[in-house]
């Protein structure tokens, strides 16, 4: 039977104004029920959101006998709603009249149909929560036999469309599993009174995981069994001991963030054990924290680790571009008499070797003011240069140096070749240089 045909019913005069009008005859009722009720009444109207002070009035109008009369600014304010409902369409409308009827009913908490029309346009609203609660509020208002089979008849409607809309919001879900939907899902499981039966699909993934859980012994094994628990929650997101073990698993995986989504869900799904999860939930952020700092000066560590090993690479790179470059200052170490001056001892007459801005140099102070150095060519680990003039000791216009450095990078050494004044080669000597440290 639709909702308007059950809307239909309770338009009427309202059945306590009819019982009140039949019963007239009647001795009045004890004054000081009545007095009681209309302190009780006012301050309700003060504070309607007092779910108890309404039970109370209720209480006290069907303890009397004629009822007390509905005030005639909410019989028209009923009637003024019945008009709205009659002409409503859409589900917004449909709330705005619930919402006038409800007024009528903080007018006069004891206004039955006032409920019940509330419930029904609720219910056609889409709005299950509020439908029920009013529904409550008409069962609980209506006197002593007066016929609520049609309360009977609404509560069945609205059980059959919550299950309706259940389960096309649970296919949205598994289309879209967001933490949003999810959430809108365990609501709407919740709002139906008794929660729906876990699926078979459900229950397999879930044994499964149970398996995975029981014979893991690292945190990686528990990935396996994580995955279960999510997959039996796809398609029964409102299983509130899924969700606890799989808060259990993600905490043994290490997965500290993840095992507190999952406790959140698990509340909303149990809030009667909402202190102990809560409990567990500061529990997990402590350990994350604890972790994440571990983790933080660990990172801090090997940041470290790596800045003093790069910085002995740099220093043994530089070490190494020492030894494997003619680049330096050199002294001579052969035979006294040789084509160069200088030796271990006396450093002021090294062989500067340099790169400039015009190519590589040689220059020394204590070169001979006869003879000058040119020609300087560099290669890997090898060095030549020409010598060019003559002195009293060499009379020869030219010599060739060709040097190779060595294996450890601190020797110099190769044939110094000579040439006539018709550039013949006319000997050569050896020459030996090492590198002053």
């Amino acid at each position: 039977m639709s909702f308007l045909f059950l809307c239909a019913i309770a338009i009427p005069v309202p059945a306590q104004t009819a019982k009140h009008a039949a019963a007239s005859h009647k001795p009045e009722a004890d004054a000081g029920t009545r007095n009681q009720l209309a302190t009780s009444l006012a301050d309700f109207q003060g504070n309607p959101e007092d779910a108890a002070l309404r039970s109370k009035i209720i209480a006290l109008a069907k303890s009397l006998n004629p009822p007390p009369p509905i005030p005639q600014l909410a019989q028209d304010d009923f009637s003024k709603a019945v008009a709205q409902l009659s002409s409503a369409s859409a589900p917004d409308n449909f709330e705005t009249v619930a919402q006038l009827f409800e007024q009528v009913a903080v007018q006069a908490p004891w206004y039955a149909d006032a409920y019940f029309n509330a419930a029904s346009a609720y219910a056609r609203a889409n709005k299950f929560d509020s439908a029920r609660r009013n529904l409550t509020l008409y069962l609980a208002a209506a006197r002593p036999g007066i016929d609520t089979r049609n309360g009977d008849q609404l509560r069945r409607e609205l059980d059959r469309k919550q299950a309706l809309q259940f389960q096309q919001i649970l296919q949205q879900f598994a289309a879209n599993p967001t933490d949003a939907a999810r959430l809108h899902v365990i609501q709407l499981a919740q709002a139906m009174g008794a929660l729906p039966e876990i699926p078979e699909e459900s229950r397999g993934h879930y044994v499964m995981a149970v398996v995975y859980g029981n014979s893991a012994t690292e945190s990686a094994d528990y990935e396996r069994a994580i995955t279960e628990y999510k997959a039996a929650l796809l398609s029964a997101p409102w299983w509130g001991d899924a969700y606890k073990k799989l808060a259990t698993a993600q905490t043994l995986a290490g997965r500290y963030d993840d095992a507190i989504s999952s406790l959140i869900f698990y509340q909303a799904v149990a809030p009667t054990d909402s202190r102990n999860t809560q409990d567990e939930i500061y529990r997990l952020k402590a350990l994350g924290q604890k972790t994440a700092d571990e983790q933080a000066k660990k990172q801090a560590e090997d940041q470290k680790h790596k800045l003093v090993l790069e910085q002995k690479q740099k220093e043994r790179a530089s070490a190494d571009a020492m030894q494997y470059t003619v680049e330096g200052s050199w002294y001579p170490v052969s035979a006294p008499g040789g084509y160069f001056v200088g030796g271990e001892s006396n450093p002021n007459c090294d062989y500067s070797i340099r790169q400039g801005k015009k190519g590589w140099e040689i220059k020394s102070n204590c070169t001979p003011a006869a003879r000058s150095i040119d020609n300087v060519e560099v290669q890997p680990r090898q060095l030549s240069f020409r010598l060019l003039g003559k002195d009293k000791e060499f009379q020869y216009s030219q010599i060739t140096v060709t040097l190779a450095l060595s294996s450890n990078g601190q020797i110099l050494e190769g044939p110094a070749v000579t040439y006539d004044k018709s550039l013949f080669p006319f000997a050569n000597y050896p020459v030996r240089w090492a590198r002053r440290k």
